[in-house]
Formats: C-alpha cells, structure tokens, sequence
C-alpha cells in the first residue's frame, strides 16, 4: 500500500498559526462583472479547485479503495484529518453489508457547518473505488466535497451544511442507503435537499441533473447561474440514469431520490457519444472503448496528457458552481 503525501496537514498548521486571530469570512465567489470592474478586460476569472486537485493526488496515492479494503478503511481516515484539519469534528458513521454472501463493513463520515436556518442542505460525494485502478475520478467528487467544506467553514450559508463521504458507493451505492435508512423523521423532514458531486474531471462535457417539476428548481437555478457566470454546465432532462433493473441511480443522489428529496446531480460524461446514454465519458479511442473512471487509465496523468488543462477547468467550474448554490440558494415558498 502506499503511503499518501498529507496535503492537508499544511492547512493545519496554517489554521494552528492563525489560532486567536479574528476570523475573515472569504469573499463570495466573484461574477465576471465584478472582475471587470477590477481589472482589464481578458483578465481570467479566479479559478477554484487547486486543494482539490491535490486532494485527489492523496486519494490516488491510497491505491484501490474497494468496498470493505484496507484501502477504503485508508481513505476514510484521510476524509476525517482532512475535516478535523479545517475545523471540523467528523463523525464516523459504520455499517455492515451482505453482498454475494460476504459481509462488508465500511463508513459513512459526516461534518457539519451550521447555517441560518437549521434546515439542511447535504452535500455527498464517496470515497471509495473499484479494485481497477487509482481512481482519480472516482476521488473527484469527494476531494470537490472537502475543497468546498475548506471554503464554507467560516461563511454564512441561508442553510445549515451537512457533508457526507459515503463509503462503499462502487459496491451498490451502499453507504448513501444505510445513511438514508436511519434518518429519523425529524431529520427527513429537515432535509431542504441533496447536492451529490461524483465523476466530475473525466467526461468531455459538465452536467446538473435533477427530478423534473417542482423539483428541477435547484438544478435550473444552478444552469442559470453557470451561464451567468461564463461556465458551460448543461442538463438533460428526464436522463435515465444508472441500472434500469434494479432502479439504483448511477450515483448516491439514487437513495434520497427514492425517499422524495430533491437533489441536484453534478457530473462530467458526454451523453452525445456511445450509446448517448450518458456511460460514455469520452471518444472511443480513449480510455476503456470511451469509459475512464473505474478502469486502469484513471488516473491524474492520463488524463493530463489524453486532456490537457480539463482536470482543472472542471474542478473550477463544479467547485464554483456549487459554492454559489450553497451559499446563495433559498428554495421558492410554497
């Protein structure tokens, strides 16, 4: 197993020297208007997502994290330094599983970053992996997830802030279930919603999807704002995603879904290749016949030198997306 490199252990020692200094809320995302007014024109927007490049380096450097391996059992640790690193106190949430006859324990790691309201937004991402590969876009949505966390843990939010790295996604979307499974009443009816971001650096093209109807008013709210903003984030409606046998979506958003909350899916594919439903990341040509995530070829590398500058132009775009969301989103009175 090899030894990962903690990036994070820097921002504890920042955080450490900063301790009894008054505390400055980060400005709110900037507007293309807002930088025009500060700078000439052609001058780039402030990119978001270097901590979570480097987030991912540490998860790839885990190796493998299949469900129930000393490799999750690895990349769950780091999930809680990381959180305890940026001012959070993480709780570990186990759970045992039977898949195939064999019993799997792993873990959901929850932080939480009070809001205005107590009401709740969850922002989910897993951490897990197949046996494959490194897993760099399968570490994509958690290292988002943990970037972000960074970012709001000083901000006021009009929502209360619930981060959850679920474990064993790869094995059946098992953590995101035994989650649900145990919300009491109370804590369902608290739920405002839930942002999943998963696969975010791979595909050739940026994707919100969501229920359509009352609920599509997170993710129009979302592709309103990237458009705003300059960002091309796209949608497609009704998208049938994930296994049609067993009605589990592609990604964890499929538990909350069963149970009526509204969510808001962030992922990177091209769902104009292949057999346009959304499974084919890429040309053929590339990867595994146009699948990377989840094969040998993801990896940081491979994809820098297959897709130069798309692993940072996508962190950039989901990361600040979704901190625009968290951080300015009020759903509509009924």
């Amino acid at each position: 197993m090899k030894r990962i490199i903690p990036f994070f252990l820097l921002i504890a020692l920042f955080l450490t020297s900063c301790a009894g200094k008054p505390s400055t809320p980060a400005p709110q995302v900037p507007t293309r208007a807002d930088i025009a007014t500060l700078a000439p024109l052609g001058t780039p927007m402030p990119k978001n997502g270097d901590v979570a490049r480097a987030l991912i380096r540490d998860f790839t450097n885990i190796g493998p994290r299949a469900a129930g391996t000393a490799g999750e059992s690895q990349a769950a640790q780091y999930v809680v330094t990381v959180f305890q690193a940026i001012g959070y106190s993480p709780q570990t949430q186990t759970f045992t599983e039977t898949i195939n006859g064999q019993s799997i324990t792993s873990a959901n790691i929850i932080a939480v970053k009070k809001g205005t309201s107590p009401q709740e937004i969850l922002v989910g991402a897993h951490y897990d992996s197949t046996s494959k590969g490194a897993g760099a876009d399968e570490a994509s949505g958690v290292a988002a997830m943990l970037d972000l966390a960074r970012m709001l843990v000083s901000q006021t939010t009009p929502y209360t802030i619930r981060f959850v790295a679920f474990g064993a996604a790869d094995a059946g979307l098992l953590g995101s279930y035994a989650y649900v499974n145990q919300l009491s009443q109370d804590q369902f009816q608290n739920m405002v919603a839930m942002v999943d971001l998963d696969h975010l650096i791979a595909g050739d093209l940026t994707y919100a999807y969501s229920e359509e109807g009352p609920q599509a008013s997170m993710r129009d709210w979302a592709l309103e704002w990237a458009s705003g903003n300059g960002f091309e984030l796209q949608t497609v409606k009704n998208a049938h995603l994930g296994d049609p046998k067993t009605g589990r979506g592609a990604a964890d958003y499929s538990a909350f879904r069963d149970v009526g909350i509204p969510y808001i899916f962030f992922q990177s594919t091209d769902w104009t290749l292949g057999d346009k439903n959304g499974l084919t990341q890429v040309d053929a040509r590339f990867g595994d016949n146009g699948v990377i995530s989840g094969t040998k070829n993801d990896t940081l590398e491979y994809l820098d030198t297959n897709f130069p500058g798309r692993v940072s132009d996508h962190l950039n775009l989901f990361i600040t997306v979704a901190y625009a969301f968290l951080t300015q989103y009020e759903k509509p009175l009924q």
